[in-house]
Formats: structure tokens, C-alpha cells, sequence
């Protein structure tokens, strides 16, 4: 017998999910990227150390521009990018090797050089429902190269808010 925690039926999943969705929590669009817990992501007690899910959330937001056709290389030759002002984490229960976990990304609300977003890190239990391992809010900002806010160019408010 042995002493591991139980694991899901989403252990054995080979493939890895990375979409966007129409209809989210509160009716808003949004992104969900799956990623597996390695062993280069827990610490000594084996459970994902705690930096590791900002890791998660950052990928996912570059997937999230990516499937809007949002990309960081045409934002540099523009001069511009995007830089996180403000981020409030809530942590849950601590995700474990193996696990197989889904990183949903939601725009909260959109100002003339800020994003709002939310964003969950979440385990899928056996009988389905959600865990919520680390919530953040996040405050993106547009920023010049130099450093100060730059308002979203239309086109790009367009891709990240169709619907304004």
C-alpha cells in the first residue's frame, strides 16, 4: 500500500488543453490553459512551491494574447509592453506532483492603459468540481519601453475587449 495522496483520473492524460472560451463565470469570456505539476515545480515537502503558480498565470497570459493574436514580439517593435502593477494572490490547498491543473484566465475590465484580470490556478477533482489552488487579481498596465503608462492602441483594445 502506499502513502501517496490520491490522485485524479487526470493524471493519465497525455495531452495538455489551451483554449479560449465564450462563457465563462459571469458570462465573460476568457482563457483556460492546462500545465503539469513536475517535479521541478514542488519544494521539500512536495507540493508546488509557491512562486511556481505566478509561472503558471504568466504563461497563461502570454497563451491567452497568443489565441487573440496578441504578440509580444510585435509589441516590441512598438516600443511597448505589458507590466504588472498590482497582483493580490489568494493560495488554497497546495497542488502536488502529477497533478493535471487548469489555469483560467478572465478580463475583468479594461481602462484606457490598464487590465483587470482574474486569474485561477485550479485542480479538477474526481468528482468534478473545481479547487481553487491560488487566485489572483491582477492589475496589468501598457507601458512605453521608458516606463510610463501608454493608452491601448485601438486595434489592440479591439483583440483584448470586442465587445468594449
Amino acid at each position: 500500500m502506499s502513502n501517496s495522496p490520491e490522485v485524479t483520473p487526470s493524471r493519465d492524460r497525455a495531452e495538455l488543453a489551451n483554449r479560449l472560451f465564450d462563457n465563462g463565470p459571469a458570462g465573460r469570456k476568457g482563457h483556460e490553459m492546462e500545465v503539469r505539476v513536475y517535479y521541478e515545480d514542488t519544494d521539500f515537502s512536495g507540493v508546488v512551491y509557491h512562486s511556481n503558480y505566478l509561472k503558471y498565470m504568466e504563461r497563461s497570459r502570454t497563451e491567452w494574447l497568443r489565441h487573440l493574436k496578441i504578440f509580444h514580439t510585435d509589441l516590441e517593435t512598438e516600443r511597448s509592453a505589458f507590466a504588472i502593477h498590482r497582483m493580490n494572490l489568494q493560495f488554497g490547498p497546495p497542488a502536488r506532483i502529477d497533478d493535471l491543473l487548469t489555469v483560467r484566465t478572465v478580463l475583468q475590465k479594461l481602462t484606457g492603459a490598464r487590465s483587470f484580470l482574474r486569474q485561477e490556478v485550479l485542480r479538477r477533482e474526481a468528482d468534478g468540481s473545481e479547487t481553487m489552488l491560488c487566485g489572483a487579481d491582477v492589475e496589468v498596465a501598457f507601458i512605453h519601453h521608458g516606463g510610463g503608462a501608454k493608452r491601448f492602441p485601438d486595434d489592440l483594445r479591439e483583440k483584448l475587449d470586442p465587445q468594449g
